[in-house]
């Protein structure tokens, strides 16, 4: 195996053009990196930050523009799971991916993922692949109801799953998804939702963060706050152990997130893989001596992995463009509905030291878009979490 390092000065590419690409650049250009974006839309957050963007034209052919990109890039990454491996197997014809197409075609799937890390012995929610009404009435009748049923492929914050709590809604709930190709999961009456961060270099060093507490609303992440509460800090060795096992398992180069349920009794399953830095790891931008986005090109590059140390506890509240239509807060309304919107109060978060503010560059606000996001530090990661809160709402005033 190749030990080669990436070092400072040379080019960082990155598929995809969301907020995650866009801090790593960030985080790649502070430590003198040069980073290329490959994203199709033309002013995606990624993209405004880069030193190149390449935006292919759907009308064109994109074989030399793919190519001009590789060949250009030292290492390519990426920091959405919904490409292409094919793209990726296309890639790595000219340069060093991380991660490669493999570890990437696991991930983007729900049913070849919870296979996968069943069958290497990691704990799973129950589940089983279903591809008819009859295969879901038939894992009920195997796993009890009700279940939860989700599209294998393409779906994130809540979207492509549905509860179906009897026989009766099977229909309806088939027909909502719309495929053939859907994983049926057990109901889980979890304690908790937390989630690790892990990554490892080409020469094989892991290291983890510590394990992130989180709560949701709507099925998107809302708040996340580190350390976890005391119930659930006897679930960080099991966490590190899980993580740096799948690690080893699929040979990762690079950074992944695991999402667990924690069950009533304290135990962890594997609910989902992200093959990239996640949403609950934003606080450590300011709570530690090493971001996720750092600790990614550290892994990608072949360099030594910083050993993680918080400095001081904290929580992370999601941005959504819905304070930006601040009657949505009060009353249900549709997207139409909600053609005027006023700038959220950003002196609001600027009043607590210990906040910090991160907006992404996406220029038009919708419900439930991630715009931004707000850390906080605090004394406690539990004070954090609510001061958090509470500038969130003061945003809207």
């Amino acid at each position: 195996m190749s030990h080669s390092v990436v070092l400072p000065g040379q080019w960082i590419g990155m598929l995809g053009g969301g907020q995650l690409g866009r801090m790593f650049t960030h985080a790649a250009q502070r430590m003198g990196y040069r980073v290329a974006v490959y994203e199709a839309e033309s002013d995606c957050p990624a993209g405004q930050a880069a030193d190149r963007h390449f935006h292919p034209d759907a009308n064109e052919s994109v074989e030399p523009l793919v190519e001009e990109f590789a060949r250009l890039c030292d290492v390519v990454t990426l920091e959405f799971e919904n490409i292409d491996p094919a793209l990726v197997r296309q890639l790595e014809s000219w340069t060093k991916t991380s991660p490669g197409a493999e570890f990437l075609s696991i991930c983007q799937d729900r049913i070849r993922e919870k296979t996968a890390v069943r069958d290497a012995g990691f704990p799973t929610t129950p589940f089983m692949a279903v591809g008819s009404p009859e295969a879901v009435q038939a894992a009920g009748d195997e796993l009890g109801w009700p279940l939860v049923l989700k599209t294998a492929t393409s779906g994130y914050d809540g979207k492509g799953q549905t509860i179906v709590k009897s026989p009766a809604e099977i229909d309806e709930a088939w027909k909502l998804l719309g495929t053939d190709h859907v994983i049926a999961e057990q109901w889980i009456a979890f304690e908790a939702e937390v989630s690790m961060i892990t990554a490892r270099n080409e020469r094989g060093e892991i290291a983890s963060y510590p394990l992130f507490e989180n709560t949701h609303a709507n099925h998107i992440l809302d708040i996340t706050r580190c350390p976890v509460s005391e119930e659930l800090s006897g679930c960080e060795l099991q966490a590190a152990e899980i993580c740096h096992g799948l690690a080893k398992q699929f040979s990762v180069v690079g950074l992944f997130c695991v999402e667990f349920f924690v069950s009533k009794q304290g135990e962890l399953m594997v609910n989902e893989i992200a093959p990239r830095p996640h949403n609950s790891g934003h606080l450590t931008i300011e709570a530690f001596n090493c971001s996720q986005f750092e600790q990614q090109l550290r892994a990608i590059c072949n360099l030594p992995l910083a050993q993680t140390q918080q400095l001081k506890p904290a929580a992370m509240a999601n941005l959504l463009g819905d304070i930006w239509f601040p009657e949505a807060a009060s009353q249900s309304s549709s997207p139409s509905e909600l053609s005027d919107s006023g700038e959220p109060n950003w002196a609001a978060a600027m009043r607590y030291p210990w906040s910090y503010l991160h907006l992404y560059g996406k220029a038009e606000p919708r419900l439930g878009r991630k715009m931004g996001h707000l850390t906080v530090l605090d004394s406690s990661s539990l004070n954090a979490s609510q001061r958090a809160a509470q500038i969130r709402q003061a945003l809207r005033q």
